[in-house]
């Protein structure tokens, strides 16, 4: 059953019980669809470009893990599963940093898993422009916990409607959004059309980020992942001024 998260979505760092919630308004809302995906499009190419892999590529990590072991590389399979802890370790640290404000009523204290984003984005670009200068293992596992916070940050700003790299599960919640518009109307199909839109916006930012990467990546390195750190910075302050 669909249900108009615009009309229920509330910021994810709620008050004490009882207390008068901040509701976010569409406009924040497409604010967080538009610059985490496109923050974490230019993250991703730059990843691929640096790395020479995907580093979102978290399905395709469990193949590799398992090829490992059983051909005994239990180092390469160590470090593998070291980046799929990373990425699991930034949506945990996402998610106890806002129960933990709703527990200890530390306004801002979500704003912490961004301002790591911000920290670990802007050592990847201080690192120098040349792969061989970055650790094979540190770094990659770096990258996946910024995507893994800004995913959850993303999923909880919109109830877990969307995510900010998950492009592949955003194709399929797109066609089934699409599929259930010819067989809706009224306020239904209104709700419907609004989060099919949504998703839209978040494919189309992902890849904005991800042709920004390549047109400045081979100019200026990994420096690009300055650009990806100044629009969490501007999040965060549209954060704290709006809210």
């Amino acid at each position: 059953m669909k249900i108009d998260f615009l009309e229920t979505i509330k910021t994810p760092f709620l008050g004490p019980e009882g207390a008068t919630v901040r509701k976010r308004s569409f406009r924040s809302v497409m604010l967080y669809a538009i610059c985490y995906p496109f923050s974490t499009g230019i993250v991703i190419y730059a990843g691929l470009m640096t790395f020479s892999m995907v580093l979102t590529n978290i399905t395709g990590f469990l193949p590799e893990i398992a090829k490992d072991l059983y051909e005994g590389r239990l180092n390469t399979a160590g470090s593998i599963f070291s980046w799929l802890f990373a990425f699991f370790l930034g949506g945990f640290f996402a998610g106890w940093c806002s129960e933990r404000e709703k527990l200890l009523k530390w306004r801002y204290l979500h704003l912490l898993p961004l301002l790591t984003v911000v920290v670990f984005y802007l050592a990847v670009g201080l690192s120098g422009r040349q792969s061989n200068t970055l650790d094979p293992v540190v770094f990659p596992a770096m990258v996946l916990f910024t995507v893994g916070v800004l995913n959850a940050m993303v999923s909880l700003t919109t109830s877990s409607l969307i995510k900010a790299s998950q492009m592949t599960g955003m194709v399929v919640e797109l066609g089934v959004d699409v599929a259930e518009l010819f067989h809706s109307e009224g306020e239904k199909r209104r709700l419907i059309r609004r989060e099919a839109w949504l998703r839209i916006v978040v494919m189309c930012s992902f890849i904005g980020g991800a042709m920004m990467s390549v047109a400045f990546f081979p100019q200026i390195g990994t420096t690009v992942f300055f650009i990806p750190a100044g629009i969490i910075a501007g999040v965060m302050i549209y954060d704290i001024w709006k809210f």
